[in-house]
């Protein structure tokens, strides 16, 4: 008996050798004989990643649950992966657990959902105070699960990945994996908030789409396919100014005689309306603190201050009347003139006046599924792709550039010259003309509609890859 007991012990030993050897292999570790025999002697090898998991279940046509159920917990108990699994519970729960979570405790984070619960967790991390250390060090890993899933289908394209029709498993084992790569981020700008973005802005017909079919949402990725036909059939057009910064013009503020980049680990890290007013830019708290909603963008003369007394008001009325203070947001200072600055006297930022079908301006080669946007964009080539469509163009025309989104056509086909523009940028500005309405989206989200700009601050986040 007892030399039955010491050989199932040996075997369980030498099982667990082999098993944390092929571990190590798997990360790139490299594996000499004085780390087998260190191997051996240990009882047992601590696992040191730990995960924060945040699933939406409602994304898509609310499989999002079941499918980390069924296909991403399995992979990762086979990896000994532990993680902790929260499920959102209503809007911004994501954005507000990341705020006020301790993420130290977790070596990644995990979004499974669509695009949406991504935005909710990248702006929650910059609604801290130590977001250049949390961004630095915990890297962000995506399970598509939603109806868009645009970054998770862009690192797929990037890295030669399957996606279609199963993208869960490949972003399971990408998890398991652990490869991290920068990835750029865009700061927006709008006369409400700052935002950061990871996927695209939109305004006109692309945006008019994402927003009006939330009510076929049961549908999936289908409802954008159906919406597109009732779009074209009642087609808008919207008029304003699409001012950008070609890629090769370096992003400047006309104040100063410097050019400035983002270091993640440098003193960046304090409040952005403090950041601002270091940097030479007017001070513009009554635009884009979070406790004002007021603009006076369309006012030359308004005071870019308000008082102590008009601050509470504005917390008051944008809370409800509780006077609960809304969080404020952190990140890279910006490099570009306030959203309040005119850029019209301007040699290096140019413009297009006129009406427009839409304007969209993407930073990775997919926004969705099947939609390939910007063919020749990557995970971290600090530009932003603006897509634009001028008015005038015929329903037909539309329909096929459309279907090209599909496979990048729009891009490449001689057939859209002198219709479709796409050019790589390092920041715009978007003036729609007073009095109009319509949609404008960050990321699929939906923002006030009115004045709004983006920049690119290359390698800013690191997402998990193949």
């Amino acid at each position: 008996m007892i030399k039955i007991m010491i050989f199932l012990l040996f075997n369980k030993l030498v099982a667990y050798l082999w098993r944390t050897i092929i571990k190590k292999l798997i990360k790139g570790e490299s594996v000499s004989t004085g780390n087998i025999a260190e191997f051996a002697t240990s009882h047992r090898h601590k696992e040191t990643r730990k995960l924060l998991v945040l699933c939406n279940p409602k994304s898509g046509a609310g499989r999002a649950k079941d499918i980390f159920r069924d296909k991403v917990i399995p992979v990762l108990e086979e990896a000994e992966i532990p993680f902790d699994l929260h499920l959102t519970k209503h809007a911004n729960y994501a954005r507000e657990f990341v705020r006020t979570s301790n993420l130290f405790q977790w070596t990644g984070i995990i979004t499974v959902g669509g695009d949406g619960i991504l935005y909710e967790v990248l702006n929650g991390l910059f609604e801290r105070s130590d977001w250049s250390e949390v961004v630095r060090t915990l890297p962000l890993g995506i399970v598509p699960g939603g109806s868009g899933n645009g970054l998770a289908r862009s690192i797929a394209h990037y890295y030669g990945e399957p996606y279609l029709p199963s993208p869960t498993l490949p972003a399971a084992l990408c998890i398991v994996r652990n490869h991290c790569a920068p990835m750029d981020l865009v700061r927006i700008e709008t006369t409400s908030q700052i935002i950061f973005s990871f996927l695209s802005v939109g305004w006109g017909l692309l945006s008019d789409i994402d927003i009006e079919s939330e009510k076929l949402r049961i549908l999936g990725g289908q409802r954008f396919t159906l919406w597109s036909i009732a779009r074209l059939i009642g087609l808008r057009s919207y008029g304003g100014k699409l001012w950008y910064l070609p890629a090769d013009q370096p992003a400047r503020d006309p104040k100063e005689n410097v050019t400035y980049s983002c270091n993640i680990g440098s003193n960046t890290d304090l409040a952005i309306d403090s950041n601002l007013e270091a940097k030479g830019r007017p001070r513009v708290d009554s635009w884009y603190s979070a406790n004002s909603k007021r603009s006076a963008y369309f006012s030359a003369t308004a005071s870019s201050y308000q008082s102590a007394a008009e601050e509470a008001a504005d917390s008051r009325e944008t809370n409800g009347g509780d006077g609960a203070e809304k969080p404020r947001t952190y990140g890279p200072a910006s490099q570009i003139p306030a959203l309040t600055a005119s850029l019209s006297d301007s040699d290096e930022w140019r413009c297009l006046a006129g009406r427009f079908v839409l304007v969209h301006a993407g930073y990775q080669s997919h926004l969705g599924g099947d939609f390939l946007f910007a063919p020749d964009a990557t995970l971290n080539d600090g530009r932003i792709w603006l897509l634009v469509v001028r008015a005038g163009a015929s329903r037909a025309q539309l329909l096929q550039f459309l279907l090209g989104l599909s496979s990048g056509a729009h891009a490449t086909t001689k057939t859209f010259e002198g219709l479709v523009q796409l050019m790589p940028v390092r920041a715009f500005r978007i003036e729609p003309d007073a009095g109009e309405d319509g949609c404008m989206t960050v990321d699929g989200e939906l923002v006030d509609y009115g004045p709004i700009q983006g920049e690119v601050f290359p390698s800013l986040c690191r997402v998990m890859v193949p």
